[in-house]
């Protein structure tokens, strides 16, 4: 079964051609002439939905894209205002670390990739902010930014469910959100990320005067394919764009992968970023990538993220069989079928009803009709 890919009319044809930009060697055209109104919207609303934006500015400000003097102003404030918002996102992020003053963290994605990994952070932007933890400190990180105002978006299905099974949690606060994590995603491959690996020396980065610290490099990159291969359906370009940021010139980030189990989601990310961007094959990853064949399971737990109507359901019964010891397994299905009132309240009428939801909810992910 091959993998399912993710089709380039998913997108603008432009859209491709500037999430590319600036890497030098890429194959995807750009339009002779400016785009006609209608067509030039599309793109600066997809541009804006796959965080592309600043490649757009920067097409634009240097010629690559034609544009009208109106275009180049719409490209221009679009681009200013999320930069706003990622100004706005950093220093809640500096104070945010003096909150947590004593909880060691690390930065993910977003500022982390901007400062380190781009030549210009400005080229890199993001909507809220993501923070990983131990998972022995999950719990206080969220007493004490609890206590500083912050929401759980969702209760913990059974008290201690983030610190053994989950990928984190969701806190709000007044005009943004943190994800914390303790991996990086739900369901077998979370389960398969080395967690003791993430918290090598990482990487400085400063930010209002305050250093930071975000994953090593290679950390870095895995957890770009990660976000590449299975977070949004059709495929984020920007997040794309991550992986091509990062692409190692080396294959020594295969034996991390192979020791953790995750080449599928590494061949995937880079496969797709190298084929929907246009990168030049340059790299022995890249033909490393091409060539790599996912087993069966493989493909199985990558088509639980190949879909748009992917759910926590079909997840959570991937993950069953791949938890260690037959306590955390009974404590992760107990923690799924009985869960804890604060959980259910205002979702589900009855334990049959949150049942029947369970089911369709795992066909729905699964790709399959329930009725």
């Amino acid at each position: 079964m091959a993998r399912r890919l993710c089709g380039e009319d998913s997108y603008p044809a432009p859209l491709l051609a500037v999430a590319g930009h600036g890497i030098r060697g890429t194959t995807r055209p750009f339009p002779d002439v400016p785009l006609a109104d209608e067509a030039w919207s599309a793109l600066l609303t997809t541009a804006k939905a796959n965080r592309v934006l600043g490649q757009l500015r920067a097409a634009v400000d240097t010629g690559r894209l034609p544009v009208t003097d109106e275009q180049r102003q719409q490209a221009r404030g679009a681009h200013r205002a999320v930069l706003l918002r990622v100004l706005s996102l950093e220093q809640h992020l500096v104070s945010l670390h003096e909150v947590l003053d004593g909880i060691d963290c690390r930065v993910l994605k977003g500022s982390a990739y901007a400062h380190l990994d781009y030549p210009e952070p400005a080229l890199r932007s993001f909507i809220d902010l993501d923070l990983l933890f131990r998972p022995a400190d999950i719990e206080r990180a969220v007493t004490v930014l609890s206590d500083a105002g912050f929401t759980r978006t969702l209760a913990e299905p059974r008290p201690g469910f983030d610190r053994r099974f989950d990928k984190g949690t969701t806190l709000r606060g007044n005009r943004f959100e943190i994800d914390l994590h303790r991996t990086f995603v739900l369901g077998p491959w979370g389960v398969r990320v080395n967690l003791d690996e993430l918290w090598d020396a990482g990487s400085e980065f400063v930010i209002g005067g305050r250093t930071l610290v975000a994953l090593s490099r290679p950390n870095r990159f895995l957890h770009a394919c990660y976000h590449a291969a299975l977070g949004d359906w059709p495929l984020r370009l920007g997040s794309l764009r991550d992986v091509a940021q990062l692409l190692p010139d080396s294959l020594d980030v295969v034996d991390r992968a192979r020791a953790w189990g995750v080449q599928a989601v590494v061949a995937a990310a880079v496969a797709d970023a190298t084929r929907l961007i246009g990168l030049p094959s340059t790299s022995p990853l890249q033909d490393w990538a091409a060539s790599y064949v996912p087993t069966r399971r493989e493909e199985q737990w990558l088509g639980l993220h190949t879909q748009a109507e992917k759910t926590f359901a079909a997840q959570a019964i991937a993950t069953l069989p791949v938890l260690p010891g037959v306590r955390n397994k009974a404590a992760y299905l107990r923690a799924l079928i009985m869960p804890d009132v604060r959980y259910t309240a205002g979702r589900h009428a009855s334990a049959l009803s949150r049942f029947r939801f369970g089911v369709r909810e795992a066909l729905r992910g699964r790709g399959k009709s329930a009725g």
